[in-house]
Parts: structure tokens; sequence; C-alpha cells
């Protein structure tokens, strides 16, 4: 570990000592602030905003040659992912707190569809081209987003405007998984996109298909250690746009065939489809009354399709019919609609209130859902405050009321974030929020069972209640037109009463089911270094977060949290003459211990268990070619990283004792993309 971070810092070194040599090299232009959204009155830059918020640009996720948004999250400080290999699932985490308690946003509207055993957005059924940028604010924003926002909001904001008249883009890559590659192995994709403008009216486009063959790897016959994969990705936008209005349409659409090969048992193998169609509608609108008085709305309507589909296929013959058997054959499907509206007046320079409302509207119905149709709703309303009291002293109290249909929340749901200038190159940010989670349909009401998967729907389930405060210092070290160099400090608390997470079924242990944990706690600090000087972009973080000891009690000497750290370091160097861009991406996740329960020689004991660290690294090369083509390559899992070594017990739902799967080995893609603008 000591000897990692060493060679980390002495990288980082050396990035910075190159780059110092180029300060000669002028720049045209200042570095650009980040513009950010997610959370704001209106749009301003994040050194300015009272939360703390990292942007991901386009730039970056075309750089790292990305096919899914989990290629570009994945090396993210204090982001984690886990992976349902049976499901083709990938889960993620924040602030050590479980993809539930984590918002994912597109265009600021709430995805539909939690799915799998998870009950998580699966952040991969996005599609990477259609992305201008993402927004990541750590922290509590329950009070303006509602539930699921604890740990904090990933927002997905999506390309809607075009450069000029027109744009069209075209891509195709291709990517080995592993050592295996073929027509029918690694990953085939495709997409394209554009869009036009022409006057008050403007368009955007983007389709993709993504084609994984899956990874055979140590399985054995039919069987894959990860499964083979098959979407098709579609959106398509328009909208119309004045001096004091902006409003549009878009349809966002996902077809996603995850296919699950069995080995044959005599002559007859049991084959399982999971199948999901989404459409997610949105309108979105804006509208300035005057200066200090305005508007932004948003609804937005989805429907999410998950079908099982089990087919008996005979070895001799070769034919597939379906399987008759109880619960082969299944279609859930949730419903989801969300009107969103806030409004923003400035009093003056100083104080601007923002009151809005939310209404969520959630149905299931399915085979697996309890009495087969079940609903939850929430609706809230919400205001926040922002005010500058003196010079540099900036804080914005905010409170929720909720009505839940199902669960009785707290009367109010406040929060406060404040900003402290302390001098021209040193702030500091201090929030608090209340959390208000009521538990979802898939965890009081779905029930799922197959070949890996034993778990059941909890009724009696009480919802979460929580409290998360966080605090950062920012130093901007150096800030000069050849350039820019800045830290951050940060560091955070949650606690969470009532946390839902898995557990037996109480007088059945084969059974799986979603428990109420008394509390539960994580605790962290974060350091994070960023360095723009010249044709060399670099950063430098680490961050060590405890995550509470659920069994520790009055009679035993357990310690209250277990501690695990995470290194990340990338670098970027340009060469403009060249039309070439060097990217290397690195991330170390540290040894992750956890308590148990597991029966030893017969006996029911608390016993620590770990997922080993492993070192993960992406490193890809960007090459302009000829005038409007452009051509990426690289390397994806360095380290050729595929499991790590669990000493659980019992490996939970997603694993099994011994290993946690982590990835598919090296791999290494190319691809080579059009683009072309009109600005006539």
């Amino acid at each position: 570990m000591k000897k990692l971070l060493c060679l980390t810092l002495l990288i980082f070194a050396v990035t910075a000592t190159q780059a110092q040599r180029q300060l000669g090299d002028s720049l045209a232009t200042r570095f650009l602030e980040e513009l950010v959204i997610t959370g704001q009155f209106e749009p301003q830059s994040a050194k300015k905003s009272v939360y703390t918020v990292r942007t991901i640009p386009m730039e970056i996720i075309q750089a790292r040659g990305a096919t899914k948004l989990e290629d570009v999250l994945n090396t993210e400080l204090n982001v984690r992912f886990s992976q349902d290999q049976a499901l083709g699932g990938s889960n993620l985490s924040l602030q050590g707190l479980s993809g539930q308690n984590v918002k994912v946003l597109i265009d600021g509207v709430p995805m539909v569809g939690r799915q799998g055993t998870s009950n998580e957005v699966n952040i991969n059924q996005i599609n990477p081209q259609s992305v201008e940028r993402i927004e990541i604010v750590e922290g509590p924003m329950s009070v303006v987003y509602g539930a699921d926002a604890l740990a904090g909001v990933i927002n997905i904001i999506t390309k809607k405007e075009v450069d000029g008249t027109w744009s069209l883009n075209a891509k195709a890559q291709e990517e080995t998984a592993g050592k295996e590659y073929g027509a029918k192995e690694g990953t085939h994709n495709q997409s394209l996109g554009g869009g036009y403008s022409w006057k008050k009216i403007y368009t955007h486009f983007d389709f993709s298909r993504n084609n994984f063959g899956g990874w055979q790897g140590n399985a054995i016959g039919r069987d894959k250690q990860w499964q083979p994969k098959k979407q098709w990705l579609a959106s398509g936008l328009v909208g119309w746009k004045t001096s004091k209005s902006d409003v549009y349409y878009r349809l966002d659409y996902l077809n996603e065939n995850i296919y699950n090969p069995g080995n044959f048992e005599g002559n007859e193998a049991l084959d399982q489809d999971y199948i999901t169609n989404r459409f997610m509608h949105q309108v979105q609108g804006s509208y300035n009354f005057s200066d200090r008085f305005n508007f932004n709305g948003a609804m937005a309507y989805t429907n999410y399709e998950r079908k099982t589909q089990t087919s008996t296929v005979n070895k001799v013959t070769g034919d597939k019919r379906l399987a008759l058997g109880a619960g082969s054959q299944d279609m859930t499907r949730f419903n989801g609609t969300t009107a969103r509206g806030t409004f923003q007046y400035k009093f003056n320079d100083k104080v601007a209130f923002q009151p809005g409302f939310e209404v969520n509207l959630e149905q299931g119905e399915g085979g697996r859902i309890e009495s087969g149709t079940q609903s939850v709703n929430d609706y809230a309303f919400f205001g926040s405050l922002e005010w500058e009291i003196v010079k540099g002293l900036q804080v914005r109290p905010g409170i929720r009321v909720v009505h839940n249909t199902v669960y009785k929340a707290p009367p109010v749901i406040p929060s406060i974030n404040s900003k402290l200038v302390l001098s021209k190159h040193h702030d500091l940010r201090i929030s608090y929020g209340r959390g208000f989670r009521a538990p979802s349909l898939r965890e009081l009401y779905f029930d799922f069972f197959d070949a890996s998967h034993s778990i059941e729907g909890n009724q009696t389930l009480k919802a979460e209640l929580s409290h998360s405060y966080n605090a950062s210092w920012n130093w901007q070290v150096v800030d000069k037109n050849q350039i820019r160099f800045n830290t951050s400090l940060g560091t955070f608390y949650n606690t969470v009463n009532n946390m839902i997470g898995y557990g037996q079924k109480p007088g059945n242990t084969l059974i799986t089911t979603y428990l109420n944990i008394d509390r539960y706690k994580t605790k962290g600090i974060t350091l994070r270094n960023n360095l723009k000087m010249g044709k060399v972009t670099a950063s430098l973080g680490f961050s060590y977060i405890g995550r509470f000891n659920q069994y520790l009690d009055s009679t035993n000497d357990l310690d209250e949290f277990t501690w695990s750290p995470e290194i990340i370091s990338t670098v970027s160097y340009k060469v403009p003459n060249a039309g070439l861009i060097f990217s290397l991406y690195h991330k170390y996740t540290g040894v992750t211990p956890y308590y148990e329960i597991a029966d030893v020689n017969g006996e029911q004991k608390v016993t620590l268990a770990k997922i080993n660290g492993y070192n993960w690294a992406d490193f890809s090369i960007q090459k302009d070619l000829f005038k409007d083509f452009i051509v990426t390559g690289g390397i994806r899992n360095l380290f050729d990283v595929v499991n790590v070594n669990n000493t659980s017990f019992d490996g939970g739902v997603h694993t099994s004792g011994g290993n946690r799967a982590i990835g598919y080995g090296r791999s290494y893609f190319l691809g080579i993309s059009y683009s072309i603008n009109n600005y006539n």
C-alpha cells in the first residue's frame, strides 16, 4: 500500500515537472470555468456553487473510448461498482453507501426501473454517445431531489443543440473481451448521431448498438462467466428556443437482451433471456418572466418492462421451446411519472428564493409483484433561499415537505449548505441534510427466484431516516494563464436509521429478503489534486472510507468501523501539432473488510471477512485523422484483473464465497469516428 502510494505520488510529480517545462508555450485562451446546473438556481461555475460538484466532460468520455458509462465512472474517487454476472447488472456505490441511496438523473429527471436484485439503476443502460457531460454532487441532496439522494446525485446531461446549422457524427468501435474476440466474441459498437438548428427550432438524435458476446473465462461447456448482451439505444429531441423561453420534447428508448445459456444435463439445457424495453418521454421547458424571475419545469413518463424468458434446448435436435416450469416465464412492468417545477426569484444581487414542487408516481405489475399490481407515490413541496449574508459568506437553507402514500415522512426535511470565501485562493463549504427514503416497490413487493437467486420482498419494512454532514476546503494553489493547480480536502459522515439491506428470512435461511438494519454509518476523508499546465492535465486523489459494523454491541469488543482506502491518478498529454492525446487512468481499490455472521463449526459467530484490494488502469490514444476523422485505441484493465478473493463464508446475493468478479481480463479496443458540421 505504501509502495503504491509512493509510486503514484512519483508519477504525479514527474508529470508536474514535465508540465513546468512547457510554461513558455503561450495559450490562446484561459482555462474555461466549468458551468454546472445540478441543484443550482441558475447555471454557474462549479467554483461559485455552494455544492461540491465535479464534472466529466464529453471530451473525457470520448477519449476513454467508452461503450458504457461504467468505463468512465469506475476510476472516479469514492465510486465503486459490483457485478451481478447472472443478470448482467452493474451496481454502484458512493461515499460507502449503496446505489439505492444515489439518485441517477437524465437531464434532471429520475430514472425509473431499478432492476435485478439490487434495487439500483443500471447506469450501463444509458448511451454514452448521447452524453454531453456528467455532473456528480456528493452529499445530501434530499431537499432538492428527494428520496434516494442521501449519498448524492449523478446527473447525466445529454446533447441537445448543435454547432452550426447541422451536424452529423458516426462511430464504430471493436473491443476484445480479454483474449476472446471474433464475430460472436468481444464487443462490437456502432453509433450514429446528429442534429439540426434553424432559427428557433433545434433537433438532435442519437442511435447506438452494442453487441457483447460474453466471456467464457473458466466456465465449462455452454456457460459463460460474463453473459452475452445486446443493446439497442436510441434518442430523439426537438426543441423551440426564443429569447425568453426554451422548451423541448425528448424520447429515449432502450432494448436490451442478456442471454444466460445453460449446460446440458442429459439431452436438455435451460437457457434464460432477460429482455428489457424502456421508453422515457420528457417535456422540459423554461421561461424568463424578467431578469429576476424565471421558471423551469419538467414532465416525464417512463415505461420500463423486464421479461424473463426460459427455454428448453434439445442437444440432439437443436429444438428450442419455452419451458413450462413455475416461474420460468415472467413479465414485470414499472411505470413512472414525474412532474417537477421550480421558480427562481432574485430579490437583489445577494438574495434569491427557489420554491418548487415534485410529484413521483410509480406503479409495478407482473407475476413477481405481490398481488399482481402495486404502487407507491410521492408528493413534495420544497423551497430554498440562497443568501450572501456578507461578502464571501453564502448560505442556502432549504426544507422539503413530503407526502408518501405508503409511509409517513417527517413533518419537515431540512438542509443547509454554506460557502465561506476565506481568501482569494481558499474557500470552505459545509453542509447538512436530513434524509427520508421510503422502501421501493421492489423492496416491498418483488419476489425473484431463479437458479442463482432466492429473494423475497418484505412488506414490513420501515422507512429509512438519515443525517448527512459534509465539509470541504478548497485551495487554488496556482491560477494563471499557463497553469492551474488546485487541491481540496473533504470529509463526510452519514448515519442512517433503519437502513435497508439483505438478510436471511426468519424461519427460512434458504431465502434472502430485505431487512432493516437498526443503524448504519459511513464516514471518510478525501483529498483531490488537479493540475492543468500547458499540454498536460493530471489528477491525484485519495480517500479513506469507514463502514459501520452493524454487529457492534456492548457484549463484544469489535471495531465500530472497518476502513478501506482508494487512490486515483490520471494523466493526459496533448500533442496539438500531431493531433494526439495520450491518457492514462488508474485506480487502486484497497482491501475492504466487513463483519458478517457465519456458521463456524455449527455455531453462529460474528467474523471478519474481507474483499482483497486490486489495481485497475486504462490507457488510450486519440488521434485526429485528416479533417473530420478521429481514431481512438487503447487497453482496458491493464493489470488483467478478473476476480479478487472474498473471504466471506457466504458471498451474498451477487457473489460466491472465495471470489468476486471484477472484469474479464486485459482488453484492447480500436474505434474510428467521423464528425462534420455546417456553420452557414
